[in-house]
This record gives structure tokens, C-alpha cells and sequence, in this order.
């Protein structure tokens, strides 16, 4: 299955950030817990997300294999995960966040955002789930892209579980839109067992170069103390 990004995104209507903190969430339900989860990996639906194939939001300890709560993955994990869903090869969901709150400092270049999730899959097969903000312009032109790389098997000790992951960047000085999207992917077996959990992309502050100045010299004076020490030793 082959999907049309433009498509995808033109039937998700954006996130109203208006009133926005910085360092906040903006992932609507980026835990998989609004709603109830499936017993048992069946379709439920995703509030907060714009789906398309079989994504799913499954219980932990699901039967039929599905990572139980003592399996590896965020330790405030809650109830539920995103799974790809019943015989789908390839599945998504997306939703399209408003940088409005933002926009002075966006434009200023004073903006960064921090994109994490926790991505895994099942035991030894290569199943996976990839997280991706893609920024966008007021016309809907894509500026810039970044994704969270898919967990493999090896990362996995070839165990069902899911592991960390973290991206952080300068915003375009012209974002007003952000796309979130989840894709799913199927290599083996009949159900996409691509998992995620506790999504999250805010926005924050460009450190000012005072602080980093500051950081830096911080720094010298503790490498300075260090070979002071040494040299009464």
C-alpha cells in the first residue's frame, strides 16, 4: 500500500495551538489513551489522529503476543499502544498541528522542537514504526522533515518491546503547520506489528548564546579544577 502524503493531510484538520506553552505536548492522544483499547490487536478507533489502513490502539498484555506490561517500554506507559493493525501491510496516522502561538518566535529563528517516542515491535521479526513532523508553510509547502529511525530486531535483543527515541532541531523561520505521522510497516507475518507509545513534539526556545557562553566557561573552570587536582596529586 502506497499512500499520498498531500492526500493524507488534506483531511486532517490541524491542532489549534492558540493557547500553547512552550515545552508543552502538542501531540493530541500521542499515548494511545483516549478511547479503549483492543483486547486483542483489533480496530478501534484513534481519537486525535486522522487514520489510514488498520492503526490501531491495543491493551497492554494483549493476548496473541502483544508487549505485557513488564515488556520493555516507557515506565508511565498507561494502558495502551499504537499498533499497525489486522493484515495490513502498511498502515498511518496523522495530525496536523498550528504553530500560530509561535509564530513571532518561529520567524525569529528563536524556535526548536523536540520530537520523542518510544517505537518497537514482536520477538525476532522486522515489523516496525517510524515517527515523522513535517513542517509546512502557510501555502502547505513542505519546508523541512524529520524522523525517528525504526527500532530493529538487534535493538530489541530480539525481544517484543519498544525503545526510545529523540530528535531535535531549529523550526523553519516560515513553519505555521506541523504534520505529525505515524507510519506502521508489515515485513513478516499477517498482522503489522509496528508498535508506538508516549509520542510527544513540543516546541521550545533557542538557548540564548549568553547561556551557552556561560555553559562554556562553567565547563573550562571545571576541566581547569580538574587539572589542579591532578597536579597536587
Amino acid at each position: 500500500m502506497v499512500f499520498s502524503m498531500a492526500g493524507v493531510f488534506a483531511c486532517a484538520a490541524p491542532a489549534n495551538a492558540a493557547t500553547a506553552a512552550t515545552g508543552q505536548n502538542l501531540i493530541v492522544n500521542g499515548g494511545a489513551e483516549a478511547g479503549a483499547g483492543s483486547h486483542d490487536g483489533g480496530t478501534v478507533t484513534v481519537p486525535g489522529w486522522t487514520v489510514t489502513g488498520g492503526l490501531t490502539s491495543v491493551n497492554y498484555g494483549a493476548s496473541g503476543g502483544f508487549p505485557a506490561p513488564a515488556d520493555a517500554g516507557p515506565q508511565n506507559r498507561g494502558k495502551n499502544f499504537f499498533a499497525g493493525g489486522v493484515n495490513m501491510p502498511a498502515s498511518r496516522a496523522v495530525q496536523v498541528i498550528d504553530l500560530s502561538a509561535y509564530s513571532g518566535a518561529i520567524a525569529g529563528g528563536q524556535s526548536q522542537f523536540d520530537l520523542s517516542g518510544w517505537l518497537g515491535g514482536y520477538a525476532t521479526q522486522s515489523d516496525n514504526a517510524t515517527l515523522t513532523a513535517v513542517f509546512r508553510d502557510k501555502g502547505g509547502k513542505t519546508l523541512f522533515s524529520q524522523s525517528l529511525a525504526p527500532v530493529s530486531v538487534g535493538e530489541r535483543g530480539g525481544l517484543t518491546g519498544l525503545v526510545y527515541r529523540d530528535s531535535h532541531g531549529l523550526i523553519p523561520a516560515s513553519a505555521a503547520l506541523v504534520d505529525i505521522v505515524l507510519d506502521m510497516s508489515r515485513v513478516e507475518g499477517s498482522y503489522n506489528d509496528g508498535y508506538a507509545d508516549n509520542l510527544s513534539f513540543s516546541v521550545t526556545a533557542v538557548p540564548e548564546p549568553s547561556s551557552w557562553a556561560m555553559l562554556g566557561a562553567g565547563l573550562a573552570m571545571l576541566g581547569f579544577a580538574a587539572r589542579k587536582r591532578r597536579q597536587s596529586v
